[in-house]
């Protein structure tokens, strides 16, 4: 089996799992919260789709290089950590100094958490939405490309 269509088949397996946890997470939200959804929904769809490929990558790019599930479990959280902090889920990303502010901006969870907030808040198209995309695209795509070249069969 070739390379690719091995860690082609993690990133895919992903999506049965998405399916089920944003139909549960967005119904709580919706039915608990009252959380609006003023964008279309099978756009909603596609920016979770892309969402999840983007962090499936990033998790493959990790897990293809660790060598224990340990080590998989500690890089996981160095890669999220920052994330967490810079991205603005517990406050606002455009806090932080101007300097940084590129850096951020490039991360894929500020992007994700950019594009569902624009979509289901503010009733924003995926026209609308093209610098997230492009940065989740971006994250799906290099960290996946990388993955191929350093995966090895153990």
């Amino acid at each position: 089996m070739p390379r690719w269509q091995y860690l082609a088949s993690f990133l895919l397996s992903r999506l049965v799992v998405l399916v089920i946890e944003v139909l549960a997470f967005l119904g709580f939200a919706k039915l608990v919260f009252g959380v609006p959804f003023r964008g279309p929904l099978w756009e909603l769809g596609i920016l979770c789709v892309l969402t999840s490929l983007s962090f499936s990558a990033l998790g493959l790019l990790i897990a293809s290089r660790a060598k224990t599930t340990e080590a998989v479990s500690g890089l996981m959280n160095l890669a999220m950590l920052p994330m967490w902090i810079l991205s603005g889920i517990f406050f606002s990303a455009t806090r932080f100094p101007k300097l940084i502010q590129p850096v951020v901006q490039s991360l894929p969870l500020t992007a994700a958490i950019d594009a569902l907030r624009g979509n289901m808040l503010q009733g924003m198209g995926l026209s609308h939405l093209g610098g997230p995309m492009t940065v989740l695209a971006a994250w799906l795509v290099v960290p996946f490309l990388i993955s191929l070249r350093i995966f090895r069969w153990r």
